[in-house]
């Protein structure tokens, strides 16, 4: 795991070797361990080392081939990459380290830039070709490891974090409206765009291939659920803990120590439970809250002292002003999803005792453990079963009328939203799960000359493209594949790879081995859902494991009480902030608006995650654009 730069002139001016240094300069967090910078005809690489396997500095990169025919830079790990070099022995490769990227190299010679397509890993690398004049970069399946990039002026320039790029690009081009709005409505800078105009994102499992006469992109691999096996129940449940052991087993190798984040909840205890079985005890890290509703720390004693785990709890009372202007920093660019809060400080824990940790992500989009995986399954069957003037009379106006009576949750409200919500509306809303924006908040939200720079004010257009585009059988298996496309690199893994690098800790996810995910694509929704009741094929796996009653009990987001925080010690910033006229004075939002969501929410009504968006919004522009607000600044201090 490193942070990878570079610098592509097709002209026949050299890459600023400046430039260069500034750009890894500031992504020593991501490799602390040992730096590195390679300039040459066309090319420039810099390189951040945090040394995970093979520690010698024979592994440093930017790494060559023996002739220098070509280099890498590369930010990663390759499970597999042990079967690939005994393969590539046999074809009379010979290796001078026992590092994954020089498996990546030699790959490179013997199968060209099809060697991506034989990795098993998380990646993110720039490779360059001296004979060609070719750099390519590609990314890992399911986007992982970031990759930003801006192709423009005679050059290509890329980094692993925004952030980085911009340094090395010497100033900052103007903000994207678009890539704002879509912030506004998805809490993240979505899809292959970033907040930052003219600067992408290399796509998950995208190859881009970049020469002195242009840039081609492709995808080389794409998940699809349209092929089902027939499999019964017992046999799925063989095949998926068999390929989970292995998936966890190849996570395991490491030369550093190792542990793990344990949450309590199903998927963090399959993996830690498979890393048990695979040989312990296995250190693991749970951070809670004095909320109890959001506090997990019980949960996860029950399963630490199960498994016998070398258990460290992190209790926190995060001091959100101190905290939330490194956050800013580090993730480059607006990202609203709160709990990067208590990843950053979990991570933060972990790295005091080890170098790499395995997590559960992956297990909800996967295996359908979402509230709203069930909502779309009933009202699949609900369209199914009941005649449409039915649902669009009688039905509609009862769920209507219950709307009224109903609180904000319960089984008497999902019931009025099922009735008076869901008899038309298509389904590809049903999986609307970010807290953000929608496109009539939005038109209230901005002022009309900032709505008028945009085209399309609908944040909903880029998911729904996605559903119309995915190839499940059902509208539970299209709306998986829309997250996993979009939630899934958008949000959940952008989170983890920032708050983890921070720290100079490892991430790895065994749930999202790409084996994994094309299994439980393969497999028919039934196993995924019993009765409604989701996860379904994944939890009966996890009951092998640790105690059932961890395995059924309701489930609990990773989550921050962001509610109270806003109302306590984070509401004078939020005030002076959103109340300043450097605010008002950038053009994008009605004060008034504004004003009416912050007074409503301090009322008592919960408007946290907007009000959220909105303030890392402010400091971002603060920090980066405005080049007033530093990382080490306190919001206390702000005025």
């Amino acid at each position: 795991m490193c942070g990878i730069a570079g610098i592509f002139s097709r002209g026949d001016v050299a890459p600023s070797t400046d430039r260069l240094l500034a750009m890894r300069e500031d992504q020593t967090h991501r490799g602390p361990d040992a730096a590195g910078l390679y300039t040459g005809p066309h090319i420039g690489l810099a390189f951040n080392r945090l040394a995970i396997i093979d520690l010698s500095p024979l592994a440093n990169q930017p790494m060559a081939t023996e002739d220098g025919a070509a280099r890498i830079v590369f930010n990663g790990e390759i499970y597999n990459y042990r079967e690939l070099r005994r393969e590539l022995e046999g074809q009379g490769r010979r290796f001078r380290t026992r590092s994954d990227t020089e498996v990546i190299l030699q790959g490179y010679l013997e199968w060209g830039i099809d060697v991506v397509r034989r990795l098993n890993g998380m990646f993110a690398f720039g490779l360059w070709d001296a004979a060609r004049e070719t750099l390519c970069l590609a990314r890992d399946r399911v986007g992982k490891k970031p990759l930003f990039y801006r192709d423009a002026e005679g050059e290509v320039a890329f980094a692993s974090e925004v952030r980085a790029l911009i340094r090395g690009l010497g100033s900052a081009p103007p903000f994207d409206p678009h890539a704002l709005n879509a912030y506004l409505g998805y809490m993240c800078v979505p899809g292959d765009q970033s907040i930052y105009a003219g600067v992408r994102k290399v796509p998950p499992a995208g190859l881009i291939t970049c020469h002195r006469g242009g840039t081609r992109i492709e995808r080389y691999w794409k998940l699809s659920f349209r092929h089902k096996v027939e499999m019964a129940e017992g046999e799925a449940l063989e095949r998926l803990d068999a390929l989970l052991e292995d998936a966890t087993r190849l996570r395991m190798i490491s030369d550093v120590p190792l542990g793990a984040f344990l949450s309590g909840g199903v998927d963090s205890s399959t993996v830690v439970g498979m890393m048990n079985r695979a040989g312990g005890p296995v250190r693991t890290f749970t951070v809670g809250f004095s909320d109890e509703s959001l506090n997990e720390l019980p949960h996860a004693r029950v399963v630490a002292r199960a498994l016998g785990t070398q258990h460290v709890e992190i209790p926190i009372e995060a001091d959100a002003a101190a905290i939330l202007p490194r956050l800013v920093w580090h993730y480059g660019e607006p990202f609203a999803d709160s709990s990067a809060v208590p990843t950053f400080y979990v991570s933060a824990a972990a790295r005091q005792q080890v170098k790499v940790a395995l997590n559960g992500d992956g297990g909800d989009e996967s295996f359908a453990g979402y509230p709203w995986n069930r909502a779309i399954r009933v009202t699949e069957l609900y369209h199914r079963l009941v005649p449409r003037s039915l649902r669009r009379g009688v039905l509609a106006r009862l769920g209507g009328v219950l709307s009224r009576l109903a609180g904000t949750e319960g089984p008497v409200r999902s019931l009025s939203r099922l009735l008076a919500d869901w008899s038309e509306r298509p389904a590809a809303d049903l999986f609307w799960i970010w807290p953000g924006f929608r496109a009539a908040d939005l038109d209230r939200l901005y002022t009309p000359s900032f709505r008028s720079r945009l085209v399309d004010r609908d944040p909903a257009t880029y998911c729904h493209a996605k559903y119309v585009g995915a190839d499940g059988p059902d509208d539970v298996d299209r709306g998986l594949q829309v997250v996993i496309e979009s939630y899934l690199p958008d949000d959940l893994l952008v989170k983890t790879d920032i708050a983890s690098m921070a720290n100079s800790l490892e991430a790895r996810s065994p749930l999202l081995d790409y084996r994994v995910l094309e299994f439980a694509a393969s497999l028919p929704s039934s196993l995924k859902f019993r009765r409604l009741r989701e996860k379904h094929l994944l939890k009966a796996l996890a009951a092998r494991l640790v105690p059932p009653a961890v395995v059924y009990r309701r489930k609990q987001g990773f989550a921050i009480p962001l509610a109270a925080w806003l109302r306590g010690p984070l509401r004078r910033p939020l005030e002076v902030l959103l109340g300043h006229p450097r605010f008002v004075g950038r053009g994008i939002f009605d004060a008034k608006v504004v004003r009416h969501v912050v007074d409503r929410h301090l009322a008592g009504e919960d408007h946290s995650s907007r009000l959220w968006a909105l303030l890392w919004l402010e400091l971002w522009f603060r920090m980066f654009m405005d080049g007033e607000l530093k990382r080490e600044d306190s919001l206390r201090d702000l005025s």
